[in-house]
């Protein structure tokens, strides 16, 4: 192709090159072939190929940490789709930026292209597009600790996967809405929570889940003073962690139900009694 001359497809090809070299870490290399082609399509005046060029070496940049210039490099090309309307690459471009003013804890900012973000997959009905959008919106109000915000963004979420019929994203949702009331020690609410994730996770058959929501509310129920109501959910877990062979789980549940003052002896005769 070399021999025939920097074609179009040639171009293309380079430019998916410049991809691949990306991925694996060949910096160096992707930015020599990504300027060959943002030279070629200025050439040819094709704003398309400008924009994705850019979007590209934002996304190199941002992988080198050099952050300010790739936010740069994004900003170029999120100028170019808002003005050809290209709304999926322009959520992608606000991402990537956002992304980056995380990196350099510029918090404000960030959330500031995240909501920008949510709000234009709102408009088109993106909801895979919203959810990456709180997702982020999620861990930058969790690094900052502002849990009101957490969990109302969880909300947001809970509501976007029940629009998906995502059970999974439902389960994890509910989960993550009870583990922030338990941190405010709000353990009624919590409980609800853990025990509507429970019955999804048994509807759709996903033991993990069920696992992680039994050990949730026996902590709950531990708070609340609630000690033998504790040990029942423990020893629930905890056969069901051995039925599935989730060692971890096995070896977390055996110390809380020892801690509780249950001996080897003490809790084989509970599992086998459930």
């Amino acid at each position: 192709m070399e021999k025939k001359g920097k074609t179009s497809i040639y171009i293309q090809e380079l430019s998916d090159l410049a991809l691949l070299q990306i991925e694996i870490g060949e910096f160096e290399e992707a930015e020599k072939n990504l300027s060959i082609c943002l030279t070629h399509f200025k050439k040819q005046k094709d704003r398309l190929g400008i924009s994705a060029s850019l979007g590209l070496l934002g996304t190199l940049l941002y992988k080198k940490g050099d952050n300010e210039k790739s936010i740069e490099a994004c900003e170029e090309a999120l100028k170019i789709y808002k003005e050809l309307h290209q709304y999926q690459e322009m959520t992608t471009c606000l991402k990537m930026i956002g992304l980056n003013y995380f990196k350099l804890k510029k918090y404000d900012e960030a959330t500031d292209v995240f909501i920008e973000c949510s709000s234009i997959c709102s408009d088109h009905e993106d909801i895979h597009g919203l959810l990456d959008c709180l997702a982020n919106l999620i861990t930058i109000h969790e690094t900052q600790e502002n849990w009101e915000v957490v969990e109302e963004l969880y909300r947001k979420t809970l509501k976007a996967y029940q629009q998906l019929k995502d059970q999974k994203g439902i389960i994890v949702s509910l989960l993550n809405l009870g583990i922030i009331n338990k941190k405010y020690k709000k353990h009624d609410s919590a409980l609800t929570l853990f025990k509507k994730a429970i019955k999804k996770a048994e509807e759709a058959n996903l033991a993990e889940y069920i696992l992680k929501g039994l050990s949730l509310v026996g902590e709950s129920l531990f708070y609340m003073g609630q000690i033998k109501a504790a040990k029942d959910e423990f020893i629930k877990a905890l056969k069901l962690a051995k039925k599935i062979n989730a060692k971890n789980a096995i070896i977390q549940l055996t110390i809380l139900l020892q801690s509780l003052g249950l001996k080897e002896q003490d809790i084989q005769k509970e599992l086998n009694e459930q």
